[in-house]
């Protein structure tokens, strides 16, 4: 059986090494798509043990891209398993290497609890987000993420949170965990909306399709970037982690 991880990616230089490097030592082979970055991310992409696909088309076709990987993976690498994940997210089993664990079993849909981590005033003066964002959320968030056994009628839904095939899926809970570092810093969060904005515009997805990165590229468009630096200040950043009750500081395994 091989496993192999699948993903595609837009200007994620800050965290993509980190994460890309974790994957590659936790299944059997990696393939990232990249999105037209400027940044350098393709250039840290190239010095990493991985199949690197060049992405030309600036739209969110999140879904039909990432299902093209999983076929991919399936039909060049052999692959039995598809571990779909962003950029920004690190994998891991509290059972052991995700493609270990993932092997032992027959379903078709193995689902992975996420937790979004939060940049603090008390984080260390480090560069890699991974080992300098040390807390979490206690709750997970409302929608896992996937793992997904291959086929010819795989289709991975936008977003990575589900898949479907031909006939119901069996699935099973508690095998995968996500540590997910969407909100680096203002600057961060500021491209990432821009380019969010700016891949959805692109297709024909209804207008609810990425509403939010429409809404923070609109306050944007009419306040500038700093307008997004204090959403991120507001929501998604805390002076003081001890008093908040919703954080818990846990680093990423």
């Amino acid at each position: 059986m091989t496993v192999v991880a699948v993903s595609m990616v837009k200007d994620e230089a800050d965290i993509v090494a980190a994460t890309v490097a974790h994957m590659c030592d936790q299944v059997d082979a990696v393939i990232v798509a990249d999105n037209c970055s400027t940044d350098g991310t393709r250039d840290l992409l190239d010095g990493l043990p991985v199949a690197v696909v060049d992405d030309p088309d600036p739209a969110y076709y999140q879904s039909r891209k990432m299902t093209a990987l999983a076929e991919m993976a399936r039909v060049e690498f052999d692959a039995t398993w598809v571990v779909p994940f962003d950029g920004d997210e690190w994998w891991y089993s509290p059972h052991g290497r995700i493609a270990d664990v993932l092997e032992l079993h027959s379903s078709h849909v193995a689902t992975a609890a996420l937790y979004d981590h939060v940049a603090t005033g008390a984080d260390p003066d480090i560069d890699d987000p991974v080992k300098r964002i040390g807390w979490r959320r206690r709750t997970p968030a409302p929608l896992p993420k996937v793992a997904v056994r291959c086929a010819p009628d795989l289709v991975i839904a936008q977003g990575n949170h589900d898949a479907t095939y031909d006939v119901p899926a069996d699935r099973v809970d508690g095998l995968l965990v996500v540590r997910h570092f969407p909100y680096r810093s203002p600057e961060q969060m500021a491209r990432k909306a821009r380019n969010g904005a700016e891949a959805y515009a692109a297709t024909d997805l209804p207008e609810d399709a990425g509403a939010h990165w429409r809404a923070y590229h609109q306050l944007m468009v009419a306040h500038g970037d700093e307008a997004i630096h204090d959403v991120f200040r507001m929501w998604f950043w805390t002076a003081d982690p001890t008093t908040d009750p919703t954080l818990i500081y846990d680093p990423a395994p």
